[in-house]
């Protein structure tokens, strides 16, 4: 005999996404709650995913099949401190009221954008419950640092990556029963990952791979006092050398960006055999890191993807100070002899030899799982938000 009555509805699952990179990593946790039809799931799109200067990337979040997707319009394309305040203030209440029109039993956010930030405060203030990608994490050489302990704080449950980002949050006054590591979730669609052929790839990107190459990932150095132009000067200078092809990906909507777009630009025209591309797709940028010769730049995906591939990266600046490394980065300052010296050093054969026995720490590519586990045996809403 079966009941007539109404099934209860499914409790919604929300995540917030505002670049390109961040929906990537999304990407196997979405996938996991659709497969497992525990949850409705509702992904929340703002930032550069909207604009055609950064790819216009929320066609590429339409295109999984993995729910609602919510257009929020916050974002301002100028690059200096005022702008990017009025945008984190209208990404406020942009998110406000994205989420009031929508029951939310649980609110993903990931890592430490100023976007991020005005998302939790939007959440907090309509007693949406977060839950904290990547929190404990450390990037001294960023004000992107301050913005992920803020969304710490403000969180009601933490996945962490690493034991020792558990040990920080604790340290911050968070309870260990909110508190559990998973692994990078990026990893999880690494694990299965087959790069495009080296040639598919190189007739896409009009760059051939099959010859050394070097992949280029910039991102302003927010508490840096050198001007970004000057940051990309000495980086531009200590690959001079370097005389096989150079792909440069567009930097993150952070203060100076436009600035370091147009120098990127210039020097790009000014050079054969380089190409500026403002926006790849995961699997695109992570075939790029399979066939690159080396990776230069301040990108986390130097600090955490790269691993994965046993590919040598030559990390600049300070951006990505106090993170974990794996054994395949080189660090060094914004001096041109030093960046060049780093990257013989990364090109040399016998240090490639060395990386084919890296082991990527930042997980083992089953973090989705836990985090399931996890939401499977939630407390209720009051005790999540009650932060004692």
């Amino acid at each position: 005999m079966t009941s007539d009555r109404p099934h209860p509805p499914r409790p919604t699952i929300g995540c917030v996404t505002t670049t390109r990179a961040d929906y990537g990593i999304y990407r196997p946790l979405l996938a996991a709650l659709v497969r497992n039809q525990r949850h409705d799931v509702i992904r929340f799109a703002g930032g550069t995913h909207l604009h055609d200067s950064f790819g216009r990337t929320i066609d590429d979040v339409r295109a999984d099949d993995f729910g609602l997707v919510v257009p929020v319009e916050h974002f301002s394309d100028r690059d200096d401190p005022a702008g990017i305040a009025a945008s984190a203030g209208r990404a406020v209440a942009a998110f406000g009221d994205a989420f009031s029109r929508q029951p939310l039993h649980l609110l993903f956010l990931l890592g430490d954008r100023y976007e991020m930030l005005a998302a939790a405060m939007a959440a907090q203030l309509g007693r949406v419950p977060i839950a904290h990608l990547h929190g404990g994490d450390t990037t001294a050489g960023a004000i992107d640092d301050a913005f992920r302990h803020a969304i710490s704080k403000l969180a009601a449950l933490h996945f962490p990556s690493l034991p020792e980002h558990a040990r920080r949050l604790v340290a911050m006054g968070e309870a260990d029963w909110r508190i559990h590591v998973t692994g990078a979730l990026a990893l999880d669609s690494i694990r299965t990952f087959r790069p495009e052929p080296v040639e598919a790839l190189s007739a896409a990107l009009e760059l051939d791979f099959r010859s050394s190459t070097l992949l280029v990932c910039v991102h302003p150095e927010t508490l840096s006092e050198v001007p970004v132009t000057e940051q990309w000067n000495a980086l531009a200078e200590g690959i001079r050398e370097f005389s096989g092809n150079v792909l440069v990906i567009g930097s993150n909507a952070d203060e100076q960006f436009l600035a370091l777009r147009r120098a990127i630009t210039d020097w790009c025209a000014a050079r054969p055999r380089s190409r500026f591309i403002p926006s790849l797709s995961q699997s695109r940028f992570w075939s790029c890191l399979a066939h690159a010769s080396a990776m230069i730049g301040n990108s986390s995906a130097g600090i955490i993807e790269s691993a994965s591939f046993q590919l040598p990266v030559v990390n600049v600046g300070r951006r990505q100070e106090g993170r974990a490394r794996s054994g395949n980065v080189l660090d060094v300052p914004w001096d041109a002899a030093q960046i060049a010296e780093a990257l013989a050093r990364a090109l040399d054969a016998e240090y490639r030899t060395q990386l084919s026995r890296v082991k990527n720490i930042y997980g083992d590519g089953h973090a989705a799982e836990r985090i399931l586990e996890v939401l499977d045996r939630l407390p209720p809403r009051g005790t999540l938000l009650h932060k004692a």
